[in-house]
C-alpha cells in the first residue's frame, strides 16, 4: 500500500474505538475472509463508516438551525 492509504487505514481504525471497535473488529474478521480485503482494510472501511455517521449526526443539527434562520 501506499502511503496515503496506509495513513486512511490508520485514520479508519483510529475511529473504532470502544464498543464500536470491538464490534467492528469481530465483524471485520469474518469479512475479510470472505473477501480479497485484509481485516485491517474492513476494519477502516467500517471506522470510517462510523466516522462519517457521527460528522454527520453532529452536523445534521447546525444545517437545521441555518436552514430555519433564513
Amino acid at each position: 500500500m501506499t502511503k496515503t492509504a496506509d495513513r486512511m487505514v490508520d485514520v479508519g481504525e483510529a475511529a473504532l474505538t470502544g464498543w464500536r471497535g470491538a464490534a467492528g473488529r469481530a465483524i471485520a474478521k469474518p469479512v475479510a475472509k470472505r473477501t480479497r480485503f485484509t481485516q485491517q482494510q474492513v476494519e477502516a472501511a467500517i471506522g470510517f463508516a462510523l466516522l462519517a455517521y457521527a460528522t454527520y449526526r453532529l452536523a445534521r443539527p447546525f444545517i437545521d438551525a441555518i436552514r430555519r434562520s433564513d
